[in-house]
């Protein structure tokens, strides 16, 4: 072999070997960030609390493990796994007891000091705690395991909390460090820093995903923070005293942060500055993405790019809409635009509308109108308050009484409510007398669709739910009435109101349970329903058979059953379910017996007195 062919051989043999490093590097990174977080859609068991005491039923009210325990996790409710624990030790902070049983009450998950699910308050599905791994203990440090057994990681830890915000992700400490792993084990932020938190940035879309990461270390300097994103790139070294991201700006491919370096903050956008550090504060505007600066204890505004807009020359500086109320070091105060000219329009606040034609406005008679772009005044009935909802209709506000009116100034929705506003990702409006706690419903159209008194509202994923003590109704996200046939067509039974009454009928129409109950539940996904019969609730089955006669004293006015058991929660809350009875007889049987003895006592007195006489 050649010398000329021996160089080209080591030259492929080099580009391989580092292309096989590159791939080596960008799999181990992406492993960081890329995990499956399981939803759960079947819940299959709950815990009950009977007499102080924690148990376990499945989906159909039958208890698994009996209500023996101070605390049960149960850390994903479709899979057997109880973690049961009793016996509290206030010398070690830990429970005495700690087992994990299976739907067999069977221990599984043994050879450990103790295993437990790992909390956290901000899953997607709602479940309070890690889905898919356990923390455990062994020879005094903790590691994680999954449900099968299987050790993720070494027990190196001296402690491992769930992420807020980072489903998936955990705290984990050593030797009073800090670090992040994910729920494979791998190493997301190496264990060096002495405090981390997110930075709380979230998008409809991507939810939490894009969250990243604030991380601080205590040197001689004292604290001094960094950032790190998603990924686990290092946007930012640990040389800031303060770090915050604008979690206002919706941007899933660029990260702005305000930081203060030497006591002087600045903006970047990832790596880049795009304002200096050379202002005392700097705080952003959402509505008019910009940015109020302080210099010299004077402010100004700078837009997202960095430009000036206005010089840092106010004293005071406030946004009013569009336009910027401000006021210069010898008192005199001003009205500018967004650009920094002054505004002689004689209203202190303007807010364009949804049209493009228009605009809200008030001055300081804190009267608003509603001018179009040539500064004619269309609306002027001296209103404490207009909202742009939308298609030419504005909320208006009155005497402290909301209506709607149109932009002709005709009024759409009586000026009569507590309050007015808009259900979220829905064409409704929502309008409240707090005197009677009367809802109604408004459609997009302004029209009145629902009243109800001493009314409920609950918001589903596919439909709207009003309800009271004696009523329900259901709505689509546009205001079209559903009956419960069509939401819930693989149910049996529906409730039906006859007369004042309520009872249940089959999808043909014919009566299933008898129309005498003051309030029903309809059947709910594990097959029962609430029956309210003189102020008390009992519960039936999926086929209209009683399974518990009426006599809950519960407070909600739709509460939920799984057999006899119904859901009830801590006050720091916590669900549960339950069979409790509260005594009403003895109370009420106490208080007349005091009542006697009082009675008794002042018949005495009244007697002595008369002898006295």
């Amino acid at each position: 072999m050649n010398k000329k062919k021996l160089i080209i051989i080591i030259i492929i043999v080099a580009l391989i070997a580092v292309i096989a490093t590159l791939l080596i590097l960008y799999f181990n990174k992406k492993e960081k960030y890329v995990y499956d977080i399981e939803t759960v859609t079947d819940i299959k068991y709950n815990t009950i609390r009977i007499d102080n005491r924690y148990g376990v039923i499945d989906e159909q009210g039958n208890v698994i493990i009996e209500p023996n325990y101070d605390i049960i996790q149960i850390p994903n409710p479709s899979k057997a796994v109880f973690i049961c624990m009793s016996d509290y030790n206030t010398d070690i902070n830990e429970y005495e007891t700690n087992k994990v049983l299976n739907e067999k009450k069977e221990q599984i998950l043994t050879g450990y000091q103790s295993v437990q699910a790992i909390p956290t308050e901000t899953t997607a599905d709602g479940i309070p705690f890690e889905k898919t791994v356990l923390k455990y203990k062994k020879d005094g440090k903790f590691g994680l395991i999954d449900f099968d057994g299987k050790e993720i990681t070494d027990p190196i830890y001296d402690d491992i909390s769930a992420v807020t915000y980072k489903e998936g992700m955990f705290l984990v400490e050593q030797d009073d460090k800090l670090g992040i792993i994910n729920l494979n084990g791998v190493s997301v932020l190496d264990v060096e820093y002495d405090m981390i938190t997110v930075d709380n940035y979230y998008n409809m879309d991507t939810r939490y995903q894009k969250t990243g990461f604030i991380v601080c270390k205590i040197g001689d300097n004292g604290y001094r923070y960094g950032y790190i994103n998603y990924k686990g790139d290092k946007l930012l070294d640990t040389e800031y005293t303060e770090i915050s991201r604008i979690t206002d700006i919706d941007d899933d491919n660029n990260i702005y942060l305000i930081a203060y370096k030497d006591g002087q903050a600045g903006v970047l956008r990832n790596k880049r500055t795009i304002i200096d550090y050379e202002y005392e504060s700097i705080i952003y505007n959402a509505n008019n993405d910009a940015f109020i600066v302080q210099r010299n204890g004077k402010k100004g505004i700078v837009n997202r790019n960095g430009d000036i807009r206005i010089e840092p020359q106010y004293t005071t500086l406030i946004w009013n809409g569009t336009y910027l109320n401000v006021k210069e070091q010898d008192g005199t105060e001003k009205v500018l635009d967004e650009n920094g000219n002054e505004v002689t329009d004689g209203y202190v606040s303007r807010t364009s509308t949804s049209d493009g034609q228009h605009s809200i406005v008030y001055g300081d008679d804190d009267i608003y109108k509603i001018i179009d772009n040539n500064g004619n005044v269309v609306i002027d009935k001296g209103y404490s308050y207009i909202e742009d909802i939308g298609n030419n209709y504005y909320i208006v506000a009155s005497s402290q009484k909301n209506g709607i009116i149109d932009l002709t100034g005709k009024s759409v929705v009586d000026l009569k409510y507590s309050s007015i506003f808009k259900l979220d990702n829905t064409d409704l409006l929502q309008a409240n007398i707090v005197e009677t706690n009367t809802v109604s419903l408004i459609n997009k159209n302004m029209q009145v669709i629902a009243t109800m008194d001493q009314a409920g509202i609950e918001i589903a994923d596919n439909y709207i739910k009003l309800y009271s003590e004696s009523d329900i109704k259901y709505f689509d996200y546009q205001g079209n009435e559903l009956t419960a046939q069509e939401l819930f067509p693989n149910n049996n039974i529906y409730a039906k109101k006859i007369d004042g009454k309520w009872g249940f009928v089959d999808k043909d129409g014919n009566t299933v349970v008898e129309n005498k109950y003051d309030m029903v539940t309809e059947i709910n996904e594990y097959g029962f329903a609430g029956i309210r019969e003189n102020g008390k609730w009992g519960v039936i089955n999926s086929n209209g058979e009683i399974i518990q006669e009426p006599i809950y004293d519960i407070d909600s006015l739709t509460p939920e059953f799984i057999g006899k058991y119904y859901k009830s929660n801590e006050w720091y809350g916590n669900d549960y379910y339950t069979d409790t009875v509260s005594d009403d007889n003895e109370s009420e049987t106490g208080v007349d017996e005091t009542l006697n003895e009082v009675e008794t006592e002042t018949n005495e007195t009244e007697e002595q007195l008369l002898d006295v006489e």
